[in-house]
């Protein structure tokens, strides 16, 4: 176990295999047993304060000592630097500690700049997403125009325009079910100060088209 393991502050992933040895025996440790267990101990190295406990989950049936894990839970939310994790085994609530540490090293999450897009939304007669003509969404300017989100970054919708009372600007999903992640709504459209702001979330699924509570999809078009 001499070798370090990089990773990236703030990082859920990788997902490590560990194979636990029984050096007596020249041969992998025996896990298969419903009550045993494996934990980890995550600690910055040289200090006996445990940050975090990291669990596994047996690979297979634990008869070969293969176990997994990931730093799920915020157990990388540290600062960068080298850091150790203590083994124990737990054989029905009897603990053996693993004589060799893990090694990790972490370094910092490099920082992006996200930027915020500001859109002036009014309301007008055209073309409606998936055919025919009436009143459309348009986005400074542009008559429903199907849009682009960039992980990170802010969108805001004005719909201080009179032309948008009555037409609530809104999210769906790849399913047509309504998008609420990082929403937030201001004000009635139409009036002074409305407006629709969406913050992209750096993970997870993200929102496929936009369209007015109303009057449904055709308003509005896809986001990409």
């Amino acid at each position: 176990m001499a070798e370090t393991i990089k990773v990236v502050q703030g990082d859920e992933l990788p997902q490590i295999v560990l194979t636990l040895t029984d050096d007596t025996a020249n041969s992998p440790l025996n896990l298969s047993l419903s009550s045993t267990s494996v934990f980890i101990r995550f600690k910055k190295r040289g200090t006996t304060t445990t940050l975090s406990t990291i669990s596994t989950t047996k690979s297979t049936d634990g008869s070969d000592g293969k176990v997994t894990f990931n730093f799920a839970g915020g157990v990388l939310d540290v600062d960068p630097g080298e850091y150790e994790g203590e083994i124990v085994v737990n054989y029905n609530g009897t603990l053996q500690t693993v004589y060799d540490l893990l090694k990790f090293r972490v370094r910092a999450k490099s920082t992006s700049t996200y930027s915020t897009i500001n859109y002036t939304v009014t309301v007008a007669t055209g073309n409606l997403y998936g055919g025919g003509s009436g009143n459309v969404f348009y986005i400074n300017g542009s008559g429903n125009p199907a849009l682009s989100f960039t992980r990170g970054n802010t969108y805001v919708f004005d719909q201080s325009n009179a032309t948008n009372t009555g037409h609530p600007i809104a999210f769906k999903d790849a399913v047509g079910t309504a998008y609420t992640t990082g929403v937030s709504t201001v004000g009635t459209p139409g009036q002074a100060g409305a407006k629709t702001t969406i913050v992209v979330p750096l993970t997870g699924a993200l929102p496929t088209q936009y369209y007015c509570t109303v009057h449904g999809n055709g308003m509005g078009n896809v986001i990409t």
